[in-house]
């Protein structure tokens, strides 16, 4: 995997944050538009990325892959839950839960799919819709519990009856029936036009609500610099020993699954942090906030972990 194009790739995102700053800057739209486009992300465009991803002939090797990717996906995600719930007991209430929500949930989907793809080529983008499986899981259900404290959200309905989990199992029987060679152009064509706008649309969210921020005493946030420092170096140098470990004992070892799995557990805050504190009513300009400065040092720290894949 080389480095540079993921560095490019990094840099690309942020850019895409530049629009919607000077959009909220120069008072264009309302105050509901990072809202509006939030959930238009949520339950719309990113569907129709992953059914994409899907539709494509049956392949044996896939499968055993994306079994894998299921595995080490479920791992990561607890391993983050039970060091997130640990790491932020002390910290203030108004906080606590977009720290808590912003360590455990990275930018995998929103970020990581399209940028993955535009490194590892089009095969990744199943195997990080597979990795979302469990993100998504998680965060409709203990995801939601952080930011309500509602157990009611501890349910199998909360957790797999939501947009993005009921597009990979669509997509999931289109791969495996196969039925891609039936499904018209137009249909394919409609779901791609719509894909294309997964990664502007979620940065420029990001970008109006980093136009919001007061920036005072940002440095000096130690929980912030926690969680950053534990959600783009801690966390996926733990998943990459994890993977290390399973392949030294010989029962499993692919370059493209561990390169999926370790770059998505690198993503920054996901956007979903701003987007659920939107949802939930809670403090959604210190997850915006949270959300922007993980993603500008990612710059930095997603080009160093991806060296692990080469140890």
């Amino acid at each position: 995997m080389n480095t540079d194009i993921v560095f490019k790739n990094v840099f690309l995102m942020l850019l895409l944050v530049v629009p919607g700053f000077i959009m909220r800057k120069a008072k264009l739209g309302s105050k509901n538009t990072a809202r509006d486009f939030s959930f238009t992300v949520l339950y719309i465009t990113q569907p129709a990325l992953i059914v994409l991803s899907f539709i494509r002939p049956f392949d044996r090797q896939v499968l055993i892959n994306a079994a894998a990717i299921l595995f080490f996906s479920f791992i990561a995600h607890v391993l983050f839950i039970l060091v997130s719930l640990l790491l932020f007991k002390r910290a203030p209430e108004d906080i606590q839960r977009v720290l808590q929500f912003g360590t455990i949930f990275s930018n995998a989907g929103f970020m990581g799919l399209p940028l993955i793809v535009s490194i590892l080529g089009d095969e990744a983008a199943i195997y990080v819709s597979v990795y979302l499986i469990w993100f998504n899981v998680f965060s409709w259900s203990v995801g939601c519990l952080i930011y309500t404290g509602d157990k009611k959200y501890i349910s199998f309905k909360k957790a797999f009856l939501n947009p993005v989990v009921i597009s990979i199992f669509v997509g999931l029987l289109v791969f495996l029936l196969p039925i891609d060679t039936y499904i018209p152009d137009i249909i394919i064509d409609t779901l791609s036009h719509m894909k294309n706008t997964v990664a502007p649309m979620s940065m420029i969210v990001i970008g109006i609500r980093l136009a919001d921020i007061k920036w005072k005493g940002t440095f000096k946030d130690t929980y912030m610099a926690a969680a950053i420092f534990t959600r783009l170096l801690l966390l996926p140098t733990c998943v990459w020993l994890v993977m290390k470990l399973v392949a030294l004992t010989g029962l499993y070892s692919d370059e493209m699954t561990m390169s999926v799995v370790l770059l998505c557990s690198a993503t920054p805050v996901g956007a979903s942090t701003t987007m659920f504190a939107e949802k939930f009513n809670n403090n959604a300009r210190y997850a915006s906030k949270l959300v922007s400065l993980s993603t500008a040092f990612s710059l930095l720290t997603m080009p160093l972990i991806s060296l692990l894949v080469k140890i």
